[in-house]
C-alpha cells in the first residue's frame, strides 16, 4: 500500500514539475541515425525487422528510431579483458556489511582489496523488493510494472525475448550460464533470461566445482543475507582449491532500499586496485561484464552502461536514476536532483552557471524518463521478438 501511495504522489508531483519545465525535443542530430564502428564502441552490426502492419506497428517503428539513434558506449584498455574467464554474481538483497574490515569481514575485505573499488554505489528503490533488483541486475533494464505484473514475474509468464541479457550473451560467446536462486517458483523467467539450467537452493561453490573444466561458466546465485561472510568464505576456499581462482571474476552486489545505498565488488586477480569513483547501480552491472567479458551487445539497447567507459567520453556521467519511476530522483557525478522539488544541487567542483546547469538537468531528465518508458516498452511489445526474432 505505501509503494502504491509512493508510486501516485510521484507522478503527480511529477507533473507539475514537468509543466514548469518541459522537456527538450529531441534535435535533427540526435534523431538522425549515426553509423557507430563496432571496432570502437559497443555496438551490433544488425537489421531490425520492420514492423508488420499492424495495430502497434508504428510504435515499433519508433522505438527502432530512438535506439538506433542512442550514443552506445566506446570500448576502451579494459575491453574484453576478462574474455574466457568464469563468471559468479552474487546478490545479496538485504546485506548491509558496512565498510570492508580485515578483521570483521575478512572474505568482502578480499573481494574490495583485490578487485575493482566502485566509490559510489547507489541501490535504487525499484518499487519491485528483491525482483526488481534481480532484474535489473541481469538485464540492464530498469524494472516497471506491466499488466499488474512485476518484471521477473512478467518473464515467468510472457517469455520476453531478452537477447541482451547477461546469460544470453554470454551463452552466444560459449558460456554454460546456470542460475542457483535461493527460492524456488521463478524458473521459467531464469530460462527467458537465457540461463540453461535453475537449482534453486544449492550453493555456488559446489555449482562452481562441478562446472569447472567444461568450457567457460557463467553462475548466478543469492547470498543468505544473515550469512552473507561465512558464504563467501566458503566460495572463496571452493576456488582456491579448485585452481579456479586465477580463472574466476566473482562480482556481488549487497545493499536494499532504505537509504538507497548499496554495495558493487569485482573480484579479479588482474583488476585489482582499479576505482571507480562515478555513481553507479546494479543497473550498470550487465553492460559492464558484457564489456570486460568481450562478449558481443548493443548498448543502445541499455538502460545501464559501462561504467568503465566514461572516463573515454567527454562530460558528466549518465544519470543514475534513483527508482522505478519514468520521474526519478537521479544522480551523477555532475550533482543531484530532486524531481519533487525540481531542484538539482551541483558538484562541488561543478562549473558552469545555472544556465548550464539547467540544460543538463534537462538533458538527464529525459535520460532517465527515457530509461524508464523504453525499458516498459520492450517488455510490453515482446520488442526484441519482434524486431529479432529468438
Amino acid at each position: 500500500m505505501r509503494r502504491t501511495v509512493l508510486l501516485l504522489l510521484t507522478a503527480i508531483l511529477a507533473a507539475l514539475v514537468f509543466a514548469r519545465g518541459r522537456l527538450p525535443e529531441p534535435t535533427a542530430e540526435a534523431m538522425a541515425d549515426p553509423v557507430w564502428d563496432p571496432a570502437s564502441y559497443n555496438v551490433l552490426e544488425m537489421e531490425l525487422d520492420p514492423p508488420d502492419e499492424t495495430a502497434g506497428s508504428a510504435l515499433i517503428a519508433e522505438m527502432s528510431s530512438h535506439f538506433l539513434a542512442c550514443r552506445p558506449t566506446a570500448k576502451h584498455e579494459y575491453t574484453g579483458r576478462l574474455a574466457g574467464r568464469d563468471l559468479i554474481v552474487l546478490l545479496a538483497e538485504n546485506w548491509r556489511p558496512g565498510e570492508p574490515s580485515g578483521a570483521r569481514t575478512p572474505a568482502l575485505y578480499r573481494l574490495w582489496q583485490e578487485g575493482v573499488r566502485f566509490e559510489q554505489v547507489y541501490a535504487p528503490d525499484w518499487y519491485q523488493g528483491r525482483e526488481g533488483r534481480e532484474f535489473a541486475l541481469l538485464t540492464g533494464l530498469v524494472p516497471t510494472n506491466v499488466q499488474d505484473l512485476a518484471s521477473m514475474s512478467l518473464l515467468a509468464e510472457k517469455d520476453i525475448y531478452l537477447p541482451f541479457s547477461l546469460a544470453c550473451s554470454l551463452g552466444r560467446a560459449g558460456y554454460d550460464c546456470r542460475a542457483c536462486p535461493a527460492g524456488t517458483g521463478q524458473e521459467a523467467a531464469y530460462a527467458a533470461l537465457g540461463f540453461s539450467s535453475v537449482t534453486a537452493g544449492a550453493s555456488p561453490e559446489e555449482l562452481a566445482a562441478e562446472l569447472a573444466g567444461d568450457g567457460p561458466f557463467f553462475l548466478y546465485a543469492d547470498l543468505p543475507e544473515t550469512d552473507g561472510e561465512a558464504a563467501l568464505e566458503r566460495l572463496f576456499a571452493a576456488l582456491e582449491d579448485g585452481g579456479l581462482a586465477d580463472t574466476t571474476a566473482v562480482c556481488l552486489v549487497t545493499g536494499g532500499t532504505e537509504d538507497l545505498r548499496g554495495g558493487l565488488y569485482l573480484w579479479a586477480r588482474d583488476l585489482a586496485g582499479l576505482s571507480v569513483p562515478a555513481p553507479c547501480s546494479e543497473l550498470d552491472v550487465t553492460p559492464t561484464l558484457l564489456d570486460l567479458f568481450g562478449a558481443g551487445y548493443d548498448a543502445r539497447f541499455l538502460a545501464g552502461r559501462d561504467v568503465l567507459a566514461d572516463g573515454t567520453e567527454a562530460g558528466p556521467t549518465p544519470p543514475v536514476c534513483l527508482s522505478g519511476s519514468a520521474y526519478s530522483d537521479w544522480v551523477s557525478d555532475a550533482g543531484s536532483y530532486v524531481g519533487a522539488e525540481d531542484a538539482f544541487f551541483p558538484s562541488a567542483d561543478r562549473s558552469g552557471g545555472a544556465q548550464t546547469d539547467r540544460r543538463y538537468v534537462l538533458q538527464a531528465r529525459q535520460q532517465v524518463y527515457d530509461h524508464y518508458v523504453f525499458s516498459r516498452r520492450i517488455l510490453e511489445r515482446d520488442y526484441f521478438r519482434l524486431t529479432m526474432g529468438p
